[in-house]
Parts: structure tokens; C-alpha cells; sequence
């Protein structure tokens, strides 16, 4: 899961990334994320570990000082510096969701779908658009098969949803797992 570590200026985000974080518990659906406990992170994870599912978190040492360990849900791995943490959230992720957030969210699903796109990983990407967070990200891609800066095939590499309501089944399907367990 990749998203901010702010909340943004509407409560709509805190309110899907609440959202998504009872369902993703509710369908037996671990949480691996930056392991902050500020912005989305935060209401992220504390919702998964609210409804009693599974949340991995997995930080910098740098970034405990600014965040706190103790503010945290569920497991931790303190890694030495951001390189790692972004590699052990790859190692530990059958999939990679990615809400709103700043220049670090889009950073890491950017070195997602590049690894996507060089066949190091074949994971599949998901952006939950909330309030049409991600529509001028969408253009940009377009934007570069139209130019020749990348090849049409980019634009099948990802998914964006508009709702919990219609990502859950669709990540419930990529990751194997039963909705009726």
C-alpha cells in the first residue's frame, strides 16, 4: 500500500482509507505499508488493526523519530534507509494499492510500474481514485504513449477504481483468495 503521510484538505480521504481498511480486515487481507502512523498511513492501518486484521508496517529508522514506534499497529520492520523499506515492502506485497498522497507515494508506485513495465515484477498495480485523486496521473501516462515515450501496452499495467466497493472483489480475485472464506 502506498499513500500519504497527510491527510489531504477533504475528510473524504481519511474516510476511504477508513473504509478500505475494515474491508481489507474483514476479507482476511494483510496490510503491508510504509509503517508510518501520520496522514492515511495512519488511519489506514489503525482501521485494518481496529477490525483485527493482519498489518505489517515497515520504516526507516530515520523516519522513527518523526513518526514513533509506539504510535504504530501490528508487526515492524525497521529498515536502514528508504531503498530498503520500499524492496522489503516489495518482497513482502502480492499486490500494490496505491491511494492519494505526495511526491514519496508517487515515487513508489512510479518504481512500481517501472518494475512492472521491465518485467521484475509482474504483481498487479491498483489506485484507488478517490475524489478523481489520480485523473491528471492518468493523462500524464497517456500523455506519454501518445508522444512515443512509452508503449500503449503501459496503460494495461494498472487499474483505477473509484470506490472500495468495486477494487475489494477485483484485489480479492488477483490475490487467489475467497470471498466467502
Amino acid at each position: 500500500m502506498f499513500c500519504g503521510s497527510k491527510n489531504g484538505n477533504s475528510s473524504i480521504y481519511k474516510e476511504f482509507a477508513e473504509e478500505l481498511g475494515a474491508q481489507l480486515a474483514k476479507n482476511k487481507i494483510k496490510l503491508v505499508y510504509g509503517g508510518g502512523s501520520l496522514g492515511l498511513m495512519g488511519k489506514l492501518s489503525k482501521s485494518v488493526h481496529k477490525n483485527n486484521g493482519d498489518v505489517l508496517g515497515i520504516i526507516p529508522k530515520h523516519l522513527l523519530e518523526v513518526e514513533g514506534i509506539n504510535n504504530n499497529y501490528g508487526e515492524i520492520i525497521i529498515t536502514d534507509d528508504m531503498h530498503t523499506r520500499k524492496k522489503t515492502m516489495y518482497d513482502n506485497s502480492d499486490a500494490f494499492l496505491c491511494l492519494p498522497g505526495g511526491i514519496g507515494t508517487l515515487e513508489e508506485i512510479s518504481e512500481a510500474i517501472t518494475w512492472f513495465q521491465l518485467g521484475i515484477s509482474r504483481k498487479p498495480i491498483y489506485f484507488l481514485n478517490i475524489n478523481g485523486y489520480w485523473n491528471n496521473f492518468k493523462v500524464l501516462i497517456e500523455q506519454f504513449v501518445a508522444l512515443e515515450f512509452a508503449n500503449k501496452d503501459l496503460l494495461n499495467y494498472f487499474n483505477f477504481f473509484e470506490s472500495v466497493e468495486t477494487l475489494i472483489p477485483v484485489l480479492l480475485n488477483s490475490l487467489n483468495i475467497d470471498s466467502n472464506e
